[in-house]
């Protein structure tokens, strides 16, 4: 078996075209390396890891319904050294890259199922695209869990009457300091209440940057208070 197509959870559609590229080009390669680096963390080291090894061997263009979708093949070879069956698809979004052809900057999601890089997609208005590597932002990187039980583990630390205030459309995570915190609720200025993997609650600012663990018999009362 030469290689594996990357799982498509993301409704592929099955159709396809041989006059799409499947070769993966060099600046897609290093824009995945820039982007996990920078993520400093140990998923960004995880995925990282992927690119290095060869996992990804090509792609396939235009067969999602995701715009500007761009699925990757796997190496059979190094398949199921990072194949993880229960893990939860999620998508890093939020990743500003400018564009070489037009020198305007774009924003790219990367996307990764069962623990494996899946693919990429960037504004669905853009046509044509080339990442222009050394200008990628991740400062406002944000993960996205996709597909049935998204969130399953954060939503099961919410009590009851929690879940009434938090939408869960609002809940993603975003890396701090190395550290993944979930978005629960946006305040004012652009800071937010967010919570760990610990069960712990913060109030987080960003402008100065601080981390406030906050009582978690309060929630409530300060979500209640914030959607007035």
């Amino acid at each position: 078996m030469g290689n594996i197509i990357g799982l498509q959870n993301f409704r592929i559609n099955k159709m396809f075209s041989f006059f799409k590229r499947t070769k993966i080009e060099p600046w897609e390669i290093e824009f995945l390396k820039a982007v996990f680096l920078k993520l400093s963390s140990e998923l960004g080291n995880k995925l990282y890891r992927q690119v290095e090894s060869g996992l990804l061997k090509g792609v396939m263009v235009g067969m999602g319904d995701i715009p500007n979708y761009v699925g990757f093949t796997y190496n059979s070879f190094f398949y199921n050294k990072f194949y993880e069956p229960i893990a939860e698809n999620y998508k890093l979004s939020n990743i500003s890259v400018k564009n070489g052809y037009s020198g305007k900057l774009l924003s790219a999601s990367v996307y990764v199922a069962f623990g494996m890089i899946n693919g990429y997609s960037v504004d669905s208005e853009v046509s044509k695209y080339k990442f222009e590597n050394l200008e990628i932002d991740t400062s406002s990187i944000k993960k996205i869990f996709i597909g049935a039980g998204s969130n399953s583990k954060i939503t099961s630390f919410l009590t009851e009457k929690e879940r009434k205030f938090i939408n869960d459309d609002d809940i993603y995570a975003t890396t701090i300091e190395n550290k993944d915190y979930y978005h629960l609720k946006e305040l004012e200025d652009g800071d937010f209440i967010g919570i760990d993997e610990n069960n712990i609650v913060y109030r987080i600012t960003h402008d100065p940057l601080e981390i406030l663990p906050i009582d978690r018999n309060r929630l409530v009362e300060i979500i209640a208070n914030e959607s007035r």
